[in-house]
């Protein structure tokens, strides 16, 4: 294996994208899953890095505490091809 990529989304804690776009009706819950299956189209996210390690650390802007990153993942070989795409997974930025 050549590595993995890592591709993260930021999403407001009250369900709002960061381009101000809602990810669910006003009158739904806004839950965590439910905001993941809302934007879990890898093409809304963006490319964070490439890493051999099973752990990394992204620094993010001073602004952007208390947002939630989502994060997808995928492996890429030496041939250069793209395995399928990981589960999503969160964690919310430090303030």
């Amino acid at each position: 294996m050549l590595g993995a990529e890592v591709w993260v989304k930021l999403v407001e804690p009250n369900g709002q994208m960061t381009n101000g776009q809602m990810t669910k009706s006003e009158d739904e819950p806004r839950t965590l899953d439910a905001i993941a299956r809302a934007i879990g189209d890898p093409s809304t996210f963006g490319f964070l890095t490439m890493t051999t390690r099973p752990t990394f650390r992204a620094d993010f802007k001073l602004d952007e505490g208390g947002k939630k990153a989502l994060y997808m993942a995928r492996w890429i070989n030496t041939r250069g091809e793209k395995g399928p795409w990981s589960e999503i997974c969160s964690a919310t930025v430090a303030a």
